[in-house]
């Protein structure tokens, strides 16, 4: 009996480091000898991944005269996106004031924290926002404060100056937008007593 073994083979793998957008991403094979019929896996599958992440691939030769295999790994990283925040300059109202986030490619989901918390404020004063992309496949992240203001109230006075007797109603007019309002009625610079507001 004459048996003729298979010859062993080598297999090289390369581009084993990429990034995604959106398309397949097969290994380059190449064997020595040149021009080896190689299966290729990528955790156990045939198909070429997309996603972001880690896959073992393994390339086996097929060839009813050489044998051999190569283990390797291919690592697909995350592409860049960008973000920016809007609704950073907001009037106090009592209620929560959250910023906005948009991203480049649109519509990617983005995690928003205020000072470190993941709560929206409602009170007056400036909060450092840190919007981070959160999804598989992209990563990326900005930086900002927003800003919530008191709103300043108007005063006038009309008519804009008569003559109060006691018990007499002098009407005020107070124009203000969002924050509640803490006020007193003063004359000369001293409150006036009994006074009441409406």
């Amino acid at each position: 009996t004459l048996i003729i073994s298979q010859a062993a083979a080598n297999v090289n793998l390369s581009n084993l480091n990429q990034l995604y957008d959106g398309t397949a991403k097969p290994v380059s094979v190449t064997t020595t000898p040149l021009g080896l019929n190689v299966l290729t896996t990528y955790n156990g599958s045939s198909a070429a991944p997309i996603n972001a992440g880690n896959y073992t691939v393994i390339g086996t030769i097929v060839d009813v005269n050489y044998q051999g295999s190569a283990t390797g790994t291919l690592v697909i990283g995350q592409a860049t996106a960008t973000v920016t925040l809007g609704g950073l300059y907001q009037g106090y109202d009592g209620t929560a004031k959250c910023a906005n986030a948009s991203t480049t490619p649109p519509g990617l989901s983005v995690s928003l924290t205020y000072n470190g918390s993941n709560t929206c404020p409602s009170a007056v004063g400036s909060y450092t926002v840190i919007a981070t992309v959160n999804e598989a496949n992209y990563q990326g992240s900005t930086t900002n404060t927003l800003t919530i203001y008191a709103f300043a109230p108007v005063i006038v006075q009309q008519p804009q100056s008569q003559a109060v007797e006691t018990g007499s109603n002098v009407t005020l007019t107070v124009v203000a937008t969002g924050a509640p309002l803490e006020y007193q009625w003063f004359e000369d610079g001293t409150a006036l007593a009994g006074a009441t507001s409406s």
